[in-house]
């Protein structure tokens, strides 16, 4: 079986080693104009790209090894999400050293990202931001076949087991930050997904900002800091509170971007009465973790959306796999304010 080098079909009794249309698409992609009729497309292209790299008295083999390498590199260029700069120098290299190279399997890049792997992770992207692009004058939070148009453009990264690319899960979760941050306007959980990818994150601290403003305000997050005041303060003018002593307080919030970041933190709590109402000194405590693989038919309860429930606990479970393949890192979320003259809740 004699396989295309782009695409990896079989050509059958083909001598070339692109396929027809995948040279025409080669062509089409590095701008390049296609030679003149009867000539061949082949030769041409190898010509141009040893033109292009600065590389002259090579042999046939190391022709089609230069090409191999030279597109995978510019299919790579071309991604807009996952860091390959690493990845690139080192394609570079071996392109420098291409006349010196007597095996294919010599190059260390070949074992790192094929050219069919940078081919495809490129055409799934283009897909990714095709779908985007459908997006952005649709309401997000409303539009089942919206959602369910992305789900779609996310099955390359389904089967985490079989796929273990390091650069491909990458490249998925920061197409699920863009999506996250700009449309599904969930602009905290996105932030911290984006911490979790790099290379050692350091732990996060809050005392003010946006998340703290988002919490305060969260009518679920104050009906939890009622029930704990009628709980522990019905008798006392002071009180102390820790969700790690006491777990009948569970912290959640309606809000799906806090559900996402920082959904079921400890809580500790001190209360001191003030007239009718209380002064409240609070941290909560999270773990960037995915340590449970989740079940789609809670996400269902959660949001009451069947493309909802799928696109959360997809990703949910995409996360966890994420983790353990050391693609994301954990890391410590500790948010620590005040609530002053906080009035409780009639529940």
């Amino acid at each position: 079986m004699h396989e295309c080098m782009l695409c990896e079909r079989d050509m059958k009794k083909s001598k070339s080693q692109f396929g027809n249309g995948c040279i025409n698409n080669i062509f089409k992609f590095l701008n390049m104009r296609k030679p003149a009729r009867g000539k061949n497309k082949e030769q041409f292209l190898y010509k141009n790209i040893m033109n292009k790299t600065n590389i002259s008295r090579i042999n046939k083999e190391q022709k089609i090894w230069l090409a191999d390498r030279y597109l995978t590199y510019q299919y790579l260029d071309k991604l807009h999400y996952g860091n390959f700069d690493k990845l690139k120098e080192q394609i570079n290299t071996d392109i420098d050293n291409i006349n010196q190279v007597e095996k294919f399997e010599e190059m260390i890049t070949t074992r790192k990202m094929k050219l069919k792997e940078a081919y495809d992770l490129y055409k799934r992207e283009r897909k990714f931001e095709n779908n985007l692009s459908k997006l952005e004058n649709s309401n997000y939070e409303e539009d089942d076949e919206k959602l369910k148009l992305l789900i779609t453009s996310f099955s390359y990264i389904f089967n985490m087991y079989r796929n273990k690319n390091q650069y491909e899960k990458y490249a998925f979760w920061q197409t699920v930050i863009e999506v996250g941050g700009r449309y599904a306007n969930f602009k905290i959980a996105a932030e911290f997904l984006q911490h979790s990818l790099e290379e050692k994150p350091e732990d996060l601290f809050f005392t003010e900002g946006k998340i703290v403003e988002e919490i305060k305000k969260q009518e679920q997050f104050q009906k939890t800091i009622s029930k704990i005041i009628k709980k522990y303060g019905s008798n006392n003018n002071e009180f102390v509170f820790d969700s790690n002593v006491d777990e009948d307080f569970p912290v959640s919030f309606s809000d799906k971007d806090l559900y996402f970041a920082i959904n079921k933190a400890e809580l500790k709590m001190i209360g001191k009465k003030q007239n009718e109402n209380w002064n409240l000194d609070i941290k909560l405590h999270d773990r960037y973790d995915y340590s449970e693989f989740k079940k789609i038919d809670k996400y269902y309860k959660d949001t009451g959306s069947v493309s909802k429930s799928i696109f959360s606990s997809t990703l949910y479970n995409l996360a966890w796999y994420s983790m353990k393949f050391n693609v994301m890192k954990e890391y410590n979320i500790d948010i620590t304010f005040k609530m002053k003259d906080f009035e409780v809740i009639d529940l």
